[in-house]
């Protein structure tokens, strides 16, 4: 090989080299968008579901006739909030670089290409392979860490938003309320 030719190709090394990371990050990106990221959605929307309609309804039916309509309001706007501060924190962008970054650390790009090609594939358990993309140190470590801090946002002496605060004193409203129309008819 040609002295010009080596010159070319030791200039075109640590280009190739550097190419490596940022292409697996986007592939970690892509990873983080179309398994983890949609399957924490997909919880998040089922647990609003179950909230509206099976949790949240037994306490509006279990409330005196007179209050059942504030109670409902409160429960509905209540849950619409946690909801709202749960997509939030899983939408951080400090969170979703981090589980990107972490991706990329854990996993190779054929590896990571391995993860989207399975996600494409109408067959595949989408828990199963959320739960081993998951499976790799230091990601449920993380997930887990974001979980804990949306939580903590949402108790109810130190709300983390103005409309999650509304909401707790909505609730609260509605439930005394309910509570003095019960001691009335008693």
């Amino acid at each position: 090989m040609s002295a010009p030719a080596l010159l070319v190709l030791a200039g075109l090394l640590p280009a190739m080299a550097q190419a490596a990371p940022a292409d697996t990050l986007a592939l970690a990106r892509q990873v983080n968008a179309q398994i983890v990221h949609r399957h924490v959605q997909e919880e998040i929307q089922a647990i609003t579901e179950a909230m509206n309609g099976g949790a949240g309804q037994s306490l509006v039916k279990d409330s005196p006739a007179g209050c059942q309509a504030q109670m409902g309001e409160a429960v509905t706007t209540l849950y619409a909030a946690m909801a709202e501060q749960v997509r939030s924190g899983i939408e951080e962008p400090a969170y979703l670089a981090a589980m990107d970054k972490q991706l990329a650390a854990v996993y190779s790009a054929e590896e990571l290409k391995a993860f989207l090609a399975q996600s494409a594939d109408a067959d595949t358990d989408a828990g199963g392979l959320y739960r081993e993309v998951m499976s790799g140190p230091g990601l449920q470590e993380i997930d887990d860490a974001q979980k804990q801090k949306v939580f903590a946002a949402m108790d109810e002496s130190a709300p983390a938003t103005p409309a999650l605060a509304a909401a707790f004193q909505s609730a609260q409203a509605a439930k005394d309320a309910c509570q003095r129309l019960q001691i009335d008819a008693s």
